[in-house]
């Protein structure tokens, strides 16, 4: 029996990698050092920006103001830069309106002067404690310990989703933003600790997913044995950073180490690296693709809203198909399907026995009618040449499916959600990064050190991740 699993990344790729740059104290200079070197290597990034210079501190209560600094699209000269990045697929994304807190209306003229000057992204980075993100702080969970833990830490308020407050912006973000990130992790594969992102979550309904991120230097996971096990893998670092860093404030020299990770990366031409919104896309599009098996037969289910390129079905052995539509078959165990149509069923046929071991795999019974369970509803299918009528179901035509779950506030059917035990792999994730820094990089526990005073918060060392 010939063993498949679908994976993820588009042929030819095995695995991808991406960025989230967050812009906190970024300089224009620095900033420009880094992303001229990235364009000459074509390594694109999310690079988060702050349309406007803050007029409210950060947080309530407001924490110092060193977490207000940082380059605006006020400097004309960086925005007219950063207009140059997006001509070059760059996807420009949004910290928030400012540094500070974000009134609505701030927020509405954000998204505003985004759209006038880029191409609208659907990735949202929330900044500190700004009072306009949603769910945060002792919100983030309700998963016992944790939410006592945040509860007592936690000494700041968001209202974001809140329609009472003035910084609310729920409505937009259900409307305009498709994903926002929120746990981070230390594990180098970001998609194998966190495997349902983007997911949602029914408890945050004004968001209409999630996605983690790697907290390590960008030299940790770019060496050799990293990148051949992400392959292995079918793997996928989201990787946080401050990228203006990498640049010396006064010199601009670049780092040594940050040249050579970037050119490990990019010397591996089986790993993608492109947006964060791409990569959410991809793995919410896969996330609606479904594999129905039984014997020498299967049906590829695309029940997304959009066609799906290039799609890689890997297989134990090589594997002679039939086929009656726009399939190729590879002579490295790989059948590619090169579009698969938004709403369709394609059916193939293999010349051995076959089986499916995706979390999407479904076995089918004798009279090839099935209702497949979903996080939030069910997938019914009728892949036999006659109509099928059920009391429950009502009448669904042969060689046709019909999904009902809950739709995003973007539209999209949504076929993932976040398992109480990868919650709670992330959430242990959470408290080993704080005690990391505790123990490593003597961070205070003392949750006031920062409240309404002059203390500088100091610049995370990338090295120290």
């Amino acid at each position: 029996m010939i063993q498949a699993k679908l994976i993820w990344p588009p042929y030819p790729f095995e695995a991808g990698f991406c960025i989230t740059d967050d812009t906190d104290a970024a300089t224009f200079k620095q900033t420009q050092t880094v992303y001229d070197y990235l364009m000459s290597k074509s390594v694109v990034t999310s690079k988060t920006v702050w349309p406007f210079k803050p007029n409210e501190a950060c947080g309530i209560p407001a924490t110092p103001a060193s977490t207000l600094r940082g380059v605006t699209l006020e400097n004309t000269e960086y925005l007219n830069y950063c207009k140059e990045l997006d001509k070059e697929g760059y996807e420009i994304c949004l910290h928030g309106a400012s540094a500070g807190n974000n009134s609505r209306q701030k927020t509405e003229n954000a998204f505003t002067l985004m759209n006038q000057n880029f191409v609208p992204s659907d990735t949202f980075i929330c900044h500190s404690k700004n009072a306009e993100n949603m769910y945060w702080e002792d919100k983030t969970t309700s998963t016992f310990p944790f939410n006592l833990i945040l509860k007592s830490y936690s000494k700041h308020s968001c209202s974001g989703e809140l329609p009472t407050s003035k910084y609310y912006w729920g409505d937009i973000c259900k409307s305009r933003i498709n994903q926002i990130r929120l746990f981070k992790t230390r594990h180098m594969n970001t998609l194998k600790r966190n495997p349902s992102m983007p997911y949602y979550d029914v408890n945050k309904p004004m968001v209409n997913s999630w996605f983690s991120a790697t907290k390590r230097s960008i030299s940790d996971c770019t060496t050799n044995e990293v990148l051949e096990k992400l392959k292995e893998e079918n793997g996928l670092v989201v990787l946080y950073q401050y990228l203006f860093r990498y640049a010396q404030p006064e010199s601009l020299k670049l780092n040594e180490s940050f040249i050579e990770a970037i050119n490990r990366l990019t010397s591996d031409y089986k790993i993608l690296n492109t947006t964060v919104s791409y990569m959410m896309r991809r793995l919410r599009n896969i996330s609606g693709v479904f594999i129905a098996y039984k014997g020498k037969s299967f049906w590829v289910i695309n029940a997304s809203n959009d066609d799906i390129h290039n799609l890689q079905i890997v297989t134990d052995q090589i594997a002679d198909i039939e086929f009656k539509w726009n399939v190729v078959k590879s002579t490295d165990h790989t059948i590619i399907i090169k579009t698969l149509p938004k709403n369709s069923i394609k059916f193939i046929r293999s010349n051995k026995e076959i089986a499916f071991n995706n979390k999407n795999a479904i076995r089918i019974n004798r009279n090839n009618c099935i209702v497949h369970r979903l996080p939030l509803g069910k997938l019914i299918l009728n892949l036999s040449d006659a109509a099928w009528e059920s009391k429950e179901y009502g009448f669904i035509e042969p060689k046709s499916f019909i999904v009902e779950t809950l739709i995003s506030g973007s539209g999209n059917p949504i076929f993932s959600t976040l398992s109480k035990q990868e919650e709670l792999l992330l959430l242990t994730d959470q408290v080993w990064l704080i005690m990391r820094e505790i123990l490593l990089r003597r961070r205070s526990i003392d949750t006031n050190k920062y409240l309404n005073d002059s203390s500088e918060i100091l610049l995370e060392n990338h090295d120290n991740w």
